[in-house]
């Protein structure tokens, strides 16, 4: 029998954790002034060390204009610092600044502490298998806006 009968299911479950990841993030994120998509910016940048600005708007796949929103602001938060790169003046260099590190230890101990509630409850052999069936998900979501994209 045909499994495809299944999508709709699969992705209407995704879009509700979806919804309630994001607004717990919020819920979360809020005392750091910050939401859950301007704190995965801001992690990515974290994480990278040195990033052009445009190479976010490809790693996160997110529009550019959005991108440039959140890097003003993380940039006036001074949790990033913006410089111009030197082989080409319309492209940006950004990096964390030390209170930009610090805050995101701060974020990341609570981020543990919530990871640990909401998946505690889960049998702990499972989570290999989820985490791989995610990242196989992840990644034909991923293929599909590119060329869609294109």
């Amino acid at each position: 029998m045909d499994n495809l009968h299944l999508a709709p299911i699969i992705i209407g479950k995704l879009l509700n954790i979806g919804g309630m990841l994001q607004r717990q993030g919020n819920k979360i994120l809020l005392p750091f002034d910050l939401n859950q998509q301007q704190f995965s910016v801001f992690f990515e940048i974290v994480k990278v060390g040195k990033v052009k600005q445009k190479d976010m708007v490809n790693r996160l796949l997110l529009e550019k204009a959005h991108v440039s929103k959140v890097v003003k602001k993380l940039q006036k938060m001074e949790l990033i610092t913006v410089t111009v790169s030197g082989e080409d003046k319309r492209s940006y260099w950004l990096s964390t600044t030390q209170k930009g590190e610090q805050t995101l230890k701060k974020c990341m101990k609570i981020f543990e502490e919530w990871n640990k509630e909401w998946l505690g409850a889960i049998d702990e052999k499972q989570l290999p298998l989820m985490l791989e069936n995610l990242t196989q998900l992840q990644s034909v979501f991923k293929d599909k806006i590119k060329k869609n994209d294109i």
